[in-house]
């Protein structure tokens, strides 16, 4: 409609100037929101979950209260909003995130949005239905085109009751991160790995000894038993003591050997129930040569109930062996004459604690986190991994490891895993 005809039927020209202000600036905020839609760094889609939102009212009013049970029970009600709540507007990044080639392909029930990740449906439901404003989750993606994308869903639920038509899904690519993040455990699994092979080289002179000890025993036990087993009247009672000998120090020989494999090993993490002080002792029982080498008094203390831990035996024990190294290589560094060092156990409070004391130095000031950090050392020849892997190792466990300076010379690493679950 012209201004003419609006004057023809005696419309007042200022009323049509201010609506044609009000025009304009629809339309520039309008283009504002265009251009901001489409420039933001992340896939955004904009869902219409309106008929959702009647489903929950009615749980709700039918007393349904633990919903995540309900939907558990109740799985084509997860179905049926994958294929009722419906894309209204995607952004470019959407696009190409999904391997679309026209915003159409889109605009659909989001069920293409959670192909990759069924359960994360349900999540994204339970979340809505507690009220939450929010809800952030990790995802796979299944493009059209047939890729696999890990990606962070994040979900903005409307708060107003009129506003059930526009949630926001938000979608970012972390395809990229995730591949880093995989190089770098597997960077840490090689840095851990090259740590113990470094600990066997290190005791490689107590593990011969070691080993040749028993099979010294074994080699003049079954020279003594075959000259009685030459004499005309063979004395078999002491030929069978001889054997049992024989055999104890060949069992001897084979859990050195099987220590050294285990250290050495390369395998994949396995984690069980296991029974910290037993863990410890057998650790103990790894570096206690290396220690009397050292003329390090190496003593532990174990709690006399301790519950058990779920973890990997073999990564604990690494644990406990890079600590009492570093300790004596602390030692080492220190002017007293008495080294000696005490492991320790205790349980408080839902988790077990592994104490390292040690009669060394102790930590210099300001460095308590940072001797944790990747590569940094306070030895010239070292390395600055063992504190670093152990740290890694506990987290991975979901435990911790922290030192502090002992008066009067020392320091004390306190380790600590949560008890096992039932």
């Amino acid at each position: 409609m012209n201004v003419s005809a609006f004057a023809e039927e005696n419309v007042d020209p200022t009323s049509l100037s201010e609506v044609s202000r009000r025009l304009e600036e629809l339309q520039v905020s309008e283009a504002r929101y265009r251009t901001l839609f489409n420039n933001v760094p992340a896939a955004v889609l904009q869902v219409d979950a309106s008929e959702v939102e009647e489903t929950f009212s009615n749980l709700k009013r039918s007393g349904v209260d633990d919903i995540d049970a309900f939907l558990l029970g109740n799985p084509h009600l997860v179905e049926m909003a994958n294929n009722s709540v419906v894309v209204r507007e995607v952004n470019d990044v959407a696009l190409k995130l999904f391997g679309a080639t026209e915003s159409s392909q889109l605009l659909a029930p989001v069920a293409y949005v959670f192909a990759g990740t069924p359960e994360a449906s349900s999540n994204v439901m339970s979340a809505h239905f507690r009220g939450r404003p929010n809800h952030y989750q990790k995802l796979k993606i299944r493009t059209f085109d047939g890729r696999i994308v890990d990606a962070a869903l994040m979900v903005s639920f409307p708060q107003d009751a009129s506003n059930f038509d526009t949630s926001v899904l938000m979608i970012i690519d972390m395809t990229e991160q995730v591949r880093i993040e995989r190089e770098l455990r597997k960077m840490e699994s090689e840095f851990a790995h090259f740590s113990k092979l470094s600990i066997l080289g290190e005791f490689s002179g107590a593990i011969v000894h070691e080993v040749r000890q028993p099979l010294s025993v074994v080699a003049n036990d079954a020279a003594t038993a075959a000259r009685w087993l030459s004499r005309s009247d063979p004395n078999l009672p002491k030929v069978r003591e001889l054997v049992d000998r024989i055999e104890e120090s060949v069992s001897r020989a084979n859990d050195v050997v099987k220590r050294v494999q285990e250290m050495a090993s390369k395998t994949m993490s396995e984690r069980q129930h296991c029974d910290v002080n037993r863990l410890v002792a057998g650790a103990l029982t790894f570096v206690k040569k290396e220690a009397t080498r050292r003329s390090v008094k190496l003593t532990s203390v174990l709690a006399a109930a301790c519950a058990d831990v779920e973890a990997d035996p073999v990564q604990i024990q690494q644990v406990v062996v890079n600590l009492v190294i570093n300790a004596m290589q602390a030692i080492e560094r220190s002017d007293n004459q008495a080294g000696f060092i005490r492991v320790s156990t205790r349980y408080d409070n839902g988790r077990v604690f592994i104490e390292v004391l040690d009669s060394g130095p102790g930590i210099p000031d300001g460095l308590a986190v940072e001797i944790f950090e990747s590569f940094f050392t306070t030895r010239k020849e070292g390395m600055g991994m063992g504190l670093s892997i152990c740290r890694s190792i506990l987290q991975s466990h979901g435990g911790a490891i922290s030192v502090t300076n002992v008066a009067g010379g020392g320091a004390v690493f306190e380790a600590w895993l949560p008890v096992a679950t039932a």
